[in-house]
C-alpha cells in the first residue's frame, strides 16, 4: 500500500514537473500544436485515399497539393480583396463612429417622448454609450487580430512540414503510445480517448465547416444587396461565429451598425440575411454536421463560455465548449471508477 501510494505521488510530481516545463517553452510549442491539429483535421481525407488502394505518402501530398490549390486561390483572390476593404473601412469609420452617435441622438429622442424615470434614461444613456464603445472595441481587436497572424507566420510555414510527419508515422506513434499505457486501464483510457475525439472532431471538423459556410452565405448575401466591404464582413461573420450562442450577435451588431449608416433600408436587409442565415445553421448545419454529443445544458454553455472568455480571451471562447465536454467524459468516469466502484 505505501509503495503504491508512493508511486502515485512520484506520478503526480512527474506530471506537475512536466506541465510546468512546457508551460516555460510554451510559446516554442506553437508549430508543434499548429501541426497537431492540421494532421487531425486532414487524417481522416488521408485514410479515405487509403482506403482506396493509395499508399500514405501519396495520399499526404495528394492532400497537401489540394490545399495548396486552396490556399494560392486564397492568396490570390481573397486577401487583396481583403486588405483593399481593410483600406477603404479604415477611411470610413470616423463616418461609422458618426452614425452611431446620430442613432444614440435619436434614442434619446424617443427616450423624452416617452415617459421615463431619471433614473431609466440615465441607464439608457449608459448603455447606448457602452454598446457603441464595445462595437468599436469588438471592430479594433479584430483588426489587431488580423494583424497579429503576421506574428504566426513562421509557425505557420513550419506546421505543415511537422504535420506530415505526424500522419505519416501516426500508426507507429500509436502504436508507442498504447504500449506505454498500463494494461490495467488500457481498455478505459482507449475508450476515453475515443470518446474525446468524437466530441473534439464534431466541433474542430464541423463547427469550422459550419463557420466557413455561414461567413460565405453572409457575405454573398451582403455583395447582393450592394453592401461595401461585403469580403470583409463575410471573414469577419466567420470568425465570430466559431463563438457558440454570442458569435451571431457580436458578428450582427456592428455589420448591422455599418448597414445602418448607409441607409435604413440596408440594415433591415442586412438583419434579414442574418436572420436567414442563422435559420439555416440552427435547422440544417448544426444537427447534420454537429449532432450534439458535447452534452452540456443551454446554461452550462453560457456559463463554460464566460469562463471561457475570462481565462484565456477569444480562443477561451472557440475552445471552451469542447473543452468542457471533454471534462465531463474525464470526470464521468473518474465518478464511476472512484465512487460507484
Amino acid at each position: 500500500m505505501q509503495r503504491r501510494f508512493l508511486r502515485i505521488t512520484a506520478l503526480i510530481l512527474i506530471g506537475l514537473g512536466g506541465a510546468a516545463f512546457f508551460y516555460y517553452i510554451r510559446s516554442l510549442l506553437i508549430p508543434f500544436v499548429i501541426a497537431a491539429l492540421i494532421a487531425y483535421v486532414i487524417y481522416p481525407l488521408v485514410r479515405s485515399l487509403e482506403m482506396r488502394g493509395i499508399k500514405r505518402r501519396t495520399a499526404i501530398f495528394t492532400v497537401y497539393a489540394a490545399g495548396m490549390v486552396l490556399v494560392a486561390i486564397f492568396f490570390t483572390v481573397f486577401i487583396p480583396a481583403l486588405l483593399q476593404e481593410a483600406r477603404s473601412f479604415s477611411k470610413i469609420l470616423p463616418e461609422y463612429t458618426r452614425a452611431w452617435e446620430e442613432a444614440q441622438a435619436h434614442l434619446y429622442r424617443l427616450s423624452e417622448r416617452v415617459y421615463l424615470p431619471p433614473e431609466g434614461r440615465q441607464v439608457l444613456r449608459e448603455m447606448t454609450g457602452q454598446i457603441r464603445s464595445g462595437v468599436l472595441e469588438s471592430l479594433r481587436g479584430f483588426a489587431r487580430a488580423v494583424l497579429g497572424i503576421i506574428t504566426f507566420l513562421p509557425s505557420l510555414i513550419l506546421a505543415p512540414f511537422l504535420a506530415y510527419y505526424l500522419i505519416r508515422d501516426f500508426d507507429h506513434i500509436k502504436k508507442r503510445f498504447l504500449a506505454a499505457l498500463p494494461p490495467g486501464c488500457r481498455s478505459d483510457l482507449l475508450s476515453l480517448i475515443r470518446e474525446g475525439d468524437l466530441i473534439f472532431s464534431q466541433f474542430l471538423r464541423g463547427h469550422l465547416l459550419i463557420s466557413a459556410i455561414v461567413g460565405l452565405l453572409t457575405g454573398v448575401g451582403a455583395a447582393l444587396i450592394g453592401m461595401p466591404f461585403a469580403v470583409l464582413i463575410g471573414l469577419f461573420t466567420a470568425v465570430a461565429d466559431l463563438v457558440p450562442v454570442f458569435g451571431p450577435v457580436l458578428a450582427a451588431v456592428p455589420v448591422i451598425g455599418l448597414a445602418l449608416s448607409i441607409s435604413q433600408w440596408k440594415a433591415v436587409l442586412m438583419l434579414g440575411i442574418f436572420l436567414a442565415v442563422q435559420q439555416l445553421e440552427g435547422s440544417v448545419l448544426a444537427p447534420r454536421l454537429l449532432g450534439d454529443r458535447v452534452g452540456l445544458h443551454p446554461l452550462m454553455v453560457v456559463f463554460v463560455l464566460l469562463v471561457g472568455g475570462y481565462l484565456a480571451g477569444p480562443l477561451g471562447l472557440i475552445f471552451a465548449v469542447p473543452a468542457a465536454g471533454l471534462l465531463r467524459v474525464v470526470l464521468s468516469y473518474l465518478w464511476e471508477k472512484m465512487v460507484r466502484t
